[in-house]
């Protein structure tokens, strides 16, 4: 199963990365003379930070507030900072992307010893977009090189919040093709996660997008009856931009969501989304974590281009107001636990 053992492998790069961010990050609070003065007085550890003037890889995700758009204007106006660690040029080194939601996107190529150099430029992929989130190294195209998705949102006007697909051109540059592949149009995103759901040898897409409507628009009772168990008798009205499942059909991305199973609803405000196999039946499952009213989702893959939403049966407990999530066997038992980050409790 190779693009679910990739979709393991992009979870786990995932987190290393943000280790590694925040590290970084960490070394531009103080002087480098502070730094080392901190290191040679502390015990030893098993992580050696790395001020960014070494390391090259220099980068601070600035939000500033206007009159015209701030965090009253827009819900998730301090949501952002995706990270992504691949390996874009076959040279057997990890490098690394970041997004920024006022800042360009960065792309850092790794030279070897923890120096890297910032070819954002010359790759083509900084971007025009506003409040860019998520970001996938994916082999989309499967012609042996890593290709980068960006989940774009904002509330903005116009076209200027559609997702970004950088193939790959295999010399260093890439070239965007979201509307070509038909991925570019998807809401307001948070993040996306690339793996073979129907085993047809392609990789597929699952767009998590954040509800476009403010969330006092709803009363708490409305919101709990919108909540929909399946598509049937749920109101047009309430299928809002959600969360997008998209086979791919050679190479033309087919939302497929609504005749899968996948919920779209105006409650929905997606923060975070694992792709494992969580039934150990070798078919890739899905869980999202839901932000304020709507309930998690976890989608059990029927084996025949289905999803069944199972989280009750899943779970004792559920969490409200869920942001990230995280899937791994924690007690080595041969099952998969389930992490959930929440900002209410």
């Amino acid at each position: 199963m190779p693009s679910l053992i990739n979709s393991r492998m992009n979870s786990n790069i995932f987190k290393l990365s943000c280790l590694g961010l925040f590290l970084s990050l960490l070394s531009s609070c103080g002087s480098k003379e502070d730094t080392n003065t901190s290191l040679e007085n502390s015990e030893p550890t098993l992580f050696t930070l790395l001020p960014s003037e070494e390391t090259g890889i220099s980068f601070v995700n600035k939000v500033q507030n206007s009159k015209e758009f701030n965090i009253f204007k827009y819900r998730n106006f301090y949501n952002g900072g995706g990270v992504a660690i691949g390996d874009i040029n076959n040279d057997g080194l990890s490098d690394v992307f970041l997004t920024g939601n006022m800042e360009p996107n960065k792309l850092f190529l790794n030279k070897g010893d923890f120096k890297f150099d910032d070819i954002s430029e010359s790759a083509g992929i900084a971007g025009n977009k506003p409040w860019s989130t998520g970001v996938v190294m994916a082999d989309i195209n499967n012609d042996g090189f890593l290709d980068i998705y960006v989940s774009n949102a904002g509330n903005m006007e116009g076209n200027n919040h559609d997702n970004d697909l950088y193939i790959n051109n295999g010399d260093g540059t890439f070239t965007e093709k979201a509307h070509e592949y038909n991925l570019a149009e998807t809401g307001f995103s948070t993040h996306a996660s690339f793996f073979d759901y129907d085993k047809d040898g392609d990789l597929d897409a699952y767009i998590l997008n954040n509800s476009n409507i403010p969330v006092s628009s709803l009363g708490y009772a409305e919101q709990r009856e919108v909540r929909a168990q399946d598509w049937e008798g749920v109101p047009k009205i309430f299928r809002g931009v959600g969360d997008m499942l998209l086979r791919n059909d050679n190479g033309k991305f087919v939302d497929v969501s609504e005749k899968a199973g996948i919920y779209g609803s105006l409650i929905g405000f997606g923060l975070g989304v694992m792709v494992i196999d969580i039934n150990n039946d070798l078919y890739p499952d899905i869980y999202v974590s839901n932000d304020f009213y709507e309930r998690d989702y976890l989608y059990i893959n029927n084996q025949d281009g289905t999803f069944r939403e199972e989280v009750q049966k899943w779970t004792n407990h559920l969490s409200l107001s869920a942001m990230g999530v995280d899937m791994a066997d924690i007690n080595n038992d041969g099952l998969t636990d389930i992490f959930i980050t929440d900002m209410l409790k």
